[in-house]
């Protein structure tokens, strides 16, 4: 109990001051009529948890039962007949004094809860003012406010953590028994869309899952064991489908039995679509390699036979056996185009590089797409004057072409086949794929009024072999050739599309300055023969029936051809017959010596002869290496008659 100092508090006798003649009773010393009554008073008093102290107006202690002694730590022999403040000289400055004063003084009944630290006890006291003084009631709520103070940091702890747990960009879902939703994150608000109080009481299945099949099938496993991790398709409030890394956990009581469920959930979309392009770009790097080499070998097999075709026909006139011919040719080619479009993604190809002018590209697609467009289907073509591009005549017809046959095979039905030629500025700010560099572009537009594609389809339609034609209609790689001819230009092929809706795809080519452009490419043929004077050419392949089918074409056409199987060979030649050679003709790709290191032979020690090179794979690295000794004509393999001669005598011309 506490105790006042005397000084601070002066003792007042009330019963004096109002001249009562009742004198008050000496401490301990009961009148006559209590005298039976007070043992068993006492024995009641002591059987209270509670304590109570009696203390008269001197500020004595009259009584104290049993709680109140424990509380003090002494008995009530050594506490009765002393003052407060001999045994709590803090009395007058602790949070006791003041309301004792009051109960003393004013004749009020106070009330104060507050850590005693003689005592050291939490202690509630209530103070009652009685004739001869004051009663104090005494509770100790030590183990209350201790739980209280556990209760408050517990709470203070789960507010940190909640702040925590709303920094955080992943979901922090809580769920009863029956999933529905009891607590919300904002890294769930920011992932689903739905805010707390949306979220709030519903029923997660509802709220972000289109089919709930795989979550029923996790949520028996979270049952069962306690917890699960796995992945599932979720949706956002916008509709969006996403894909959600999930942990859950069973929260138990003491018992063991499951009370509610905690999800943490990661929004992973972005990164498997990363991941996928990833591996979609390791398939492509590993069939472009797989196809290079296999379409190496079919080129150097497709050469002597077209050639061969060509041959026969120019020295056969019956009608049956020239239609033969013509379809064995027509075979030939389609198999050398099949094999260009391989190529077109395969590493390593490349193009020339020259001023194109979108509107003769147009202008040749107009004449081809007039050819191959069923009557139900309206041209509708406009191309302002734009920039000429930077790129290969051919690759991009190539690319146009298969645009166009696509976009008649979505129109089945007939409709409107719209082609389109802008310029389009790409800024550094622009929100464009990071491959596209800033600059000037020509778009071409090709847009249909077909079908459509919905999502699933336009995410595959750049994969090689993936067709939605049917079987024998398609080979799945003319929009894979597509997007590696834009892409190997500095460019970009993109697609619109929805169900219903038609489709549009824009190609995007560099632009150059008008005035730096320079005379068109064209992507027509001059069929005029060309003729030899009787120049010695040597032509150097590896393939003995390239090497007997190019020397055939070139004696019937006023040439001298003479052979060599490789580079070595060649060498071997040159020494007898160096001066007579007025042009080599040879392959990139040769085992023991290769065209590279041949060409580069024939400049320092021939400089005078002219070079034509061929291959059926043109590598980058190779056509590199012949164009930087001064090689202006590579063929790539299947090539024509025409293409041969016209190629080697531009060659000696220049």
């Amino acid at each position: 109990m506490p105790a006042f100092q005397h000084a601070g508090y002066p003792t007042v006798n009330r019963a004096k001051e109002k001249g009562s003649v009742v004198e008050p009773s000496l401490p301990g010393t009961p009148s006559a009529g209590a005298a039976n009554a007070v043992p068993h008073l006492d024995a009641t008093l002591d059987q209270i948890a509670d304590g109570l102290v009696l203390i008269d107006r001197e500020w004595r202690y009259t009584y104290l039962n049993r709680a109140a002694e424990r509380y003090m730590r002494l008995t009530s022999e050594q506490i009765v007949g002393k003052t407060l403040w001999e045994l709590s000289p803090d009395a007058a400055t602790n949070d006791f004094g003041e309301p004792l004063r009051r109960a003393m003084d004013d004749g009020e009944v106070t009330y104060v809860r507050a850590y005693h630290s003689t005592l050291k006890l939490w202690l509630e006291t209530r103070t009652y003012p009685t004739v001869d003084g004051i009663a104090v009631h005494m509770r100790d709520v030590s183990d209350i406010e201790r739980q209280q103070r556990e209760l408050d940091e517990a709470i203070q702890r789960a507010l940190r953590m909640n702040s925590l747990l709303d920094i955080s960009n992943e979901a922090f879902i809580t769920e009863d028994l029956d999933f529905r939703v009891t607590y919300w994150n904002n890294g769930a608000e920011q992932i689903y869309g739905w805010t707390k109080e949306e979220a709030a009481g519903r029923d997660i299945r509802d709220l972000i899952y289109d089919d709930a099949t795989r979550f029923e099938e996790a949520a028996a496993a979270l049952a069962a064991t306690g917890r699960w991790t796995g992945e599932l398709q979720q949706r956002s409030k916008d509709g969006r489908h996403i894909i959600v890394a999930c942990r859950w956990q069973a929260i138990t009581d003491e018992n063991g039995k499951p009370t509610s469920y905690f999800a943490v959930n990661s929004d992973v979309t972005a990164l498997r679509e990363q991941q996928e392009q990833q591996n979609r770009a390791r398939r492509l790097e590993s069939l472009g390699t797989l196809a290079g080499g296999i379409a190496h070998d079919l080129n150097n097999v497709l050469t002597p036979v077209l050639m061969s075709v060509q041959l026969l026909r120019t020295v056969e006139s019956a009608r049956e056996r020239t239609e033969l011919l013509d379809g064995m040719q027509a075979a030939v080619t389609r198999g050398a185009e099949m094999i260009s479009q391989v190529l077109s993604f395969a590493r390593g190809v490349k193009g020339a590089r020259d001023a194109v002018h979108a509107s003769d590209l147009i202008d040749e697609l107009s004449k081809l797409t007039l050819a191959v467009l069923p009557k139900s289907i309206e041209l509708d073509i406009d191309h302002t004057a734009v920039s000429p591009m930077l790129g290969d005549a051919t690759q991009i017809l190539q690319v146009l072409v298969n645009l166009v046959t696509n976009a008649r095979d979505a129109m089945a039905e007939g409709g409107i086949l719209r082609i389109r030629v802008r310029e389009h500025e790409v800024s550094p700010s622009a929100a464009m794929p990071a491959m596209v560099a800033p600059g000037r572009y020509v778009a071409i537009t090709i847009e249909d009024s077909g079908s459509g594609m919905n999502a699933e389809v336009q995410s595959q339609i750049f994969d090689p072999f993936f067709t939605t034609k049917g079987p024998g209609e398609g080979t799945g790689l003319g929009l894979a050739s597509s997007l590696a001819i834009a892409r190997s230009h500095g460019g970009l092929l993109s697609v619109e599309s929805e169900p219903g809706a038609g489709s549009r795809f824009t190609l995007f080519i560099p632009a150059l300055d008008a005035t730096a452009a320079g005379e068109p490419k064209t992507v027509h043929a001059d069929h005029v023969p060309v003729q030899g004077q009787g120049e010695l050419v040597l032509v150097i392949d590896d393939e003995a029936s390239i090497r007997s089918i190019v020397c055939q074409i070139l004696n019937r056409n006023g040439y001298r051809a003479v052979q060599a199987e490789n580079g070595r060979d060649a060498l071997a030649l040159l020494a007898t017959r160096g001066d007579e050679v007025r042009l080599v003709f040879t392959d990139l790709m040769m085992p023991v010596m290769d065209g590279a290191a041949t060409i580069a032979f024939l400049r320092e020690h021939h400089p005078g002869v002219a070079i034509v090179a061929s291959s059926g794979l043109a590598s980058a690295a190779a056509v590199d290496r012949a164009q930087e000794a001064g090689v202006r004509h590579v063929l790539s393999k299947p090539f024509t008659a025409e293409t041969l001669l016209r190629a080697i005598r531009d060659a000696l011309g220049e």
